[in-house]
C-alpha cells in the first residue's frame, strides 16, 4: 500500500509541474466557438488531439516518473487522480464490471449547455489515448451518454481490443 502512496505522491507532483494554469471561462468560451464547427468534423479532429494529449500524458508519466501498470483499475486510479485534480470536471468514478467511467461537472457540459449530441468526446478521446499508452493496449473509449443531453451525468464505454 506505502508503493501506491509513494506513486500517487509522484503524480501528484508530475501534475503540478507538467500543467498549466488556464483560466476556466477562456476555455468554456474557447470550446463553445470550436463546438460550433462540429458539423465540419473538426470535432473528430479535437477528439484525435486529445488523444494524442492523453497519450503524451501517460509517457512523461512512464519515462520521468516510473509509474507503470498493465491493470485497468490501478490505470483508471491514476486517470481518476488526473481527472479531478484537472478541474475539468468535478467527479470521475469508474465501473469496472460495466467497462464504465462517470463524469459529473464535465466542463465541456457547461460550455455547451443543451445540446441533440453528446459534447464530451474531447474528454473520451484523452481518456483513450492515456489508458491505451499507460496500459500499452488498444483502449476505446466512446461516450454513450451526456448530461448536455439530459442524462443524469456523462458515461463513456470502455473496451478493451
Amino acid at each position: 500500500m506505502e508503493y501506491l502512496k509513494d506513486k500517487f505522491r509522484a503524480l501528484a507532483e508530475a501534475i503540478e509541474r507538467e500543467s498549466v494554469l488556464v483560466h476556466r471561462a477562456a476555455l468554456v468560451d474557447g470550446y463553445k466557438d470550436i463546438y460550433k464547427l462540429s458539423k465540419l468534423g473538426v470535432d473528430k479532429v479535437i477528439k484525435k488531439a486529445t488523444e494524442y494529449g492523453g497519450r503524451k500524458g501517460a509517457k512523461i508519466l512512464k519515462e520521468r516518473y516510473g509509474i507503470y501498470t498493465d491493470r485497468l483499475d490501478e490505470a483508471l486510479d491514476i486517470l481518476t487522480v488526473i481527472a479531478e485534480s484537472s478541474r475539468l470536471l468535478d467527479v470521475f468514478e469508474y465501473d469496472l464490471d460495466k467497462m464504465e467511467i462517470r463524469v459529473d461537472g464535465s466542463i465541456l457540459v457547461e460550455a455547451i449547455g443543451e445540446s441533440k449530441k453528446p459534447v464530451c468526446e474531447p474528454m473520451a478521446g484523452f481518456f483513450e489515448g492515456f489508458l491505451s499508452d499507460l496500459l500499452d493496449k488498444k483502449i476505446s473509449v466512446k461516450e454513450i451518454a451526456c448530461k448536455a443531453q439530459g442524462a443524469e451525468r456523462c458515461v463513456f464505454k470502455i473496451s478493451v481490443k
